[in-house]
């Protein structure tokens, strides 16, 4: 979901920016800019190193705005914006991201939307979230709420890629994909994002491989890519167990002829490809097609991230108790989330 949510973030952003601009990134040197994209190696930092515990309280909040904006039907964006901010201010940086998401889209009411988005952004920053930096990078890249700044906004790409965010690090590795001798760092961006549960770095990743010829590797790398919801990888990999010979260079993978695992992943990339969108996945992917010499278990067809979407129960909304004593302890209108300041104005 979070992937998704930046992905309509940068389209937004893209095609509809605000010329209001704030103070430039001093914290960016201009050797920090210079050395950025050019400095040719890397070490694979996860993510979840560098991001802090969340209350239950703080948890609560979000999963409800979560729940609210991601149901079918109407939505009221102020109500999904006041339980996100309430979240935000209990210390929820998801709940950050997904505020100052929808304020830069005009969704969520605010005073100043470009002000807010980036001190929010800043915010995150300042607390070393990895996420803070990509955002603030792509703010900087279109110059939403910020002076445009493209050295800037790489190295503050790269930071956020160093720091463990897997979408910087995918998309690092694509802008150093074009640059001649930069494969082994941008394998090793590829392979970290991956791990992490990017979706499109694995195909990348599995295919650079495929065509060095090191087809264990690459086999891995698209079962990898086929767990973290991407379709093509199934696709790839289906094809690979049709058991094509050497000359056929696009699918041929050293693999021997399986007509059931080609039938499973057929299934695979069509549940894949009709659910990509909603940020489907196939966590139980080694209990479905489990490469060999693994022996294939038998499968009843469905697939667990489905079921534990149609079964699962909407979430609670958050207690009026909670949502009073968070507004009193952080000075929040407790009807919109919003800061008492600035609801008077």
């Amino acid at each position: 979901m979070e992937m998704f949510t930046r992905l309509v973030f940068l389209a937004i952003l893209t095609t509809s920016l605000c010329a209001c601009e704030k103070k430039g990134h001093d914290s960016v040197t201009d050797e920090d800019m210079a050395k950025a994209m050019e400095r040719l190696s890397f070490t694979c930092t996860h993510e979840a190193d560098n991001l802090p515990a969340i209350s239950e309280d703080a948890q609560a909040l979000y999963r409800y705005a979560l729940f609210l904006e991601s149901k079918k039907g109407a939505k009221d964006y102020q109500q999904i914006g006041r339980y996100y901010r309430l979240a935000y201010a209990t210390g929820n940086y998801k709940a950050a991201t997904n505020l100052h998401i929808l304020i830069s889209q005009g969704a969520v009411d605010s005073n100043n939307r470009s002000k807010e988005a980036i001190d929010i952004v800043e915010h995150l920053i300042a607390q070393g979230i990895p996420g803070g930096y990509y955002d603030m990078a792509h703010y900087l890249e279109k110059g939403y709420g910020v002076k445009q700044d493209l050295p800037a906004s790489k190295a503050y790409f790269r930071q956020a890629a160093d720091l463990g965010d897997l979408d910087a690090q995918y998309y690092v590795a694509q802008l150093l994909s074009e640059i001649p001798n930069t494969a082994d760092v941008t394998q090793a961006m590829y392979k970290c994002a991956m791990e992490q549960g990017n979706r499109p770095a694995g195909i990348y990743y599995a295919s650079y491989l495929k065509v060095l010829g090191q087809y264990a590797d690459a086999v891995n790398g698209y079962h990898i890519a086929i767990r973290n919801g991407d379709s093509g990888g199934a696709r790839n990999l289906a094809r690979a167990f049709e058991g094509p010979p050497p000359s056929e260079e696009l699918y041929y993978m050293a693999l021997q002829r399986d007509e059931e695992r080609v039938k499973r992943l057929d299934k695979i990339n069509m549940f894949l490809s009709r659910h990509e969108h909603l940020g489907a996945k196939v966590p139980d992917l080694d209990d479905i097609v489990p490469l060999p010499p693994a022996p294939l278990p038998e499968w009843d067809g469905t697939f667990k991230w489905k079921r534990d979407r149609d079964s699962a129960a909407p979430p609670s909304p958050p207690s009026e108790e909670l949502i009073q004593r968070v507004a009193a302890e952080k000075n929040l209108d407790p009807a919109t989330g919003m800061p008492l300041a600035a609801v008077k104005k």
